[in-house]
């Protein structure tokens, strides 16, 4: 048996900005460092020792993760990067407004109302459009977002550790539920520095809670 601890980045400037991030980056505010490592303590006073440990190849995820780490129960684990933990990429939207972009959405649609504080449910159901309204051709479909969850779900698998810290972010994650839970569940969004805990047992990948911040 495996206990993946799936971890949303700290809080960020084109967060609180309400900005686009995507595949771009800001770096995490004074805010989102302080409850990085105070994760990484909580993680040690909880008795959770990491014999693994993952992250997007982003700033603020690897940043979050060394903070993680470096106040955990298991500083020098060794950090391994990977670009498939990469949140979701918006194309031309990256760097502008949040709610900009989903409205640009919703009129797309036209039946479909999403805006920045919409639950992550109805932006997934909106990747594909805002891939085709994309003319920069970076933005990725839910489709494209699946076949990296699809990566990463096999490199968690063959990891032969049987406790790992995997950081990425709030609607990679949220697909990434979506690919093992019924899509039509509602998973509203991924607070930053939250936990989300799978379990990988004979083969199956079992949620066993979204989104915590206590009791891990």
């Amino acid at each position: 048996m495996k206990t993946i601890y799936l971890v949303r980045h700290g809080q960020t400037l084109f967060n609180k900005l309400n900005k686009v991030q995507g595949c771009s980056d800001s770096p995490l505010t004074e805010t989102g460092a302080r409850r990085a490592a105070e994760l990484g303590a909580r993680f040690k006073k909880e008795g959770i020792v990491f014999d693994a440990a993952f992250t997007s190849d982003l700033g603020r995820a690897r940043q979050t993760a060394k903070l993680i780490l470096s106040h955990s129960a298991s500083p020098d684990v060794p950090l391994v990067e990977t670009a498939d933990l990469r949140e979701v990429g918006f194309g031309m939207f990256e760097g502008g407004p949040n709610n900009l972009m989903w409205q640009r959405v919703s009129e797309e649609t036209g039946d479909l109302v999403i805006s920045g504080d919409s639950p992550d449910e109805l932006k997934v159901r909106g990747l594909d459009i805002l891939k085709k309204l994309d003319s920069a051709g970076l933005a990725e479909s839910y489709g494209d977002v699946r076949k990296r969850v699809a990566e990463v779900l096999n490199l968690l698998a063959a990891s032969k550790q049987s406790a790992v810290l995997a950081v990425s972010h709030g609607l990679f994650i949220n697909c990434l539920l979506f690919s093992l839970l019924d899509r039509d569940k509602r998973v509203s969004s991924i607070p930053n520095t939250s936990v989300t805990k799978l379990v990988y047992d004979n083969g199956t990948f079992t949620v066993h809670y979204i989104g915590r911040i206590e009791n891990l």
